[in-house]
């Protein structure tokens, strides 16, 4: 219990050191306390866990609004759009907490339409759960998408487009609907998604 007890001040500690913060706020001190707890339930080392700050920063730079949520996700919209790293050692993105899947295995949420960076459902997983259009160069997503989940509602609509001067469809899907690779006419050509 002692080593758990440090090992999470430790990481707490660590999280604050790599956010740059001078002093605890509750929002900080809440997100640090997350961090810790994901991190010593995945199992990370500091490296690790500042490995994924990195990754997070970064993003956060390409899509600034984004709030972190985890010690690998972080979300826009009130929560409606997630994008999830893959914890160190780990090829496909999940939540801290999120079963550990067959490889190969898609892993939306139900209600929620994700698309993959890599083929097999691996890489950073971007998802939406509100009905509207996204241009995914907000995000750095665009022209990086190999697979994907539409986990909506049955019978709800997603639609993938490439952009090439205007908006050309290259897939739709009815939910609940999945593949694990777009084919590689459409591999890493999506740059738009519209969800429902």
């Amino acid at each position: 219990m002692r080593t758990r007890t440090k090992l999470a001040v430790t990481l707490s500690a660590s999280a604050m050191a790599v956010f740059g913060l001078a002093g605890p706020t509750s929002a900080s001190t809440s997100l640090d306390s997350t961090i810790a707890t994901q991190a010593e339930q995945a199992g990370l080392n500091q490296s690790e866990v500042a490995d994924l700050q990195k990754q997070i920063d970064k993003q956060m730079a390409i899509t600034p609004g984004g709030k972190q949520i985890g010690v690998n996700q972080v979300s826009w919209r009130d929560g409606k759009a997630i994008m999830t790293f893959p914890l160190p050692g780990e090829k496909q993105a999940r939540a801290v907490g999120e079963s550990v899947g067959t490889l190969g295995t898609a892993n939306c949420s139900y209600l929620w339409t994700c698309l993959y960076e890599h083929s097999n459902f691996d890489g950073r997983r971007l998802t939406w759960s509100d009905c509207t259009f996204h241009d995914l160069s907000t995000w750095g997503f665009n022209d990086k998408t190999s697979s994907w989940h539409n986990n909506q509602s049955r019978g709800t609509v997603t639609r993938v487009y490439n952009w090439t001067g205007s908006w050309t469809e290259l897939w739709a899907s009815s939910a609940p609907a999945q593949s694990s690779y777009v084919g590689s006419s459409n591999n890493d050509k999506a740059d738009g998604i519209r969800v429902c």
